[in-house]
């Protein structure tokens, strides 16, 4: 079973050409991101037009691809300097469900210690 939390989530900024399968993904992940595609990290890439996603991760023993389209509107996703943007699994639920990461932050949970 395909175990997606405590991972970590890393968005890519470019836009890909979808054509790219697994191997050219894994690639994109070891070369431009330099990563390790097998650290067990998911990895998120989109397409130019912004409309569709691609998923990647390892899973014990071999490499899991999923793939989302949107219908209306587009993935935005945060912009970095440096390209690799990581991201929590609050706003990886936010992206999947097509709301604009770019426009939402996420409160700070805080510690609460005196309730009344």
């Amino acid at each position: 079973m395909l175990n997606l939390f405590n991972r970590n989530v890393w968005l890519y900024q470019k836009g890909l050409d979808f054509r790219k399968q697994m191997n050219g993904l894994i690639e994109v992940v070891a070369s431009q991101m330099e990563m390790q595609p097998i650290d067990g990290s998911l990895y998120v890439f989109r397409n130019k037009k912004k409309d569709k996603l691609k998923l990647l991760i390892w899973e014990r023993n071999g490499f899991f691809l999923g793939y989302k389209r949107i219908e209306k509107g587009r993935f935005d996703f945060p912009k970095s300097e440096d390209g690799n943007i990581k991201i929590s699994w609050e706003q990886m639920y936010l992206l999947i469900s097509g709301l604009p990461m770019t426009k939402l932050e996420l409160i700070d949970q805080k510690k609460i210690t005196h309730f009344f």
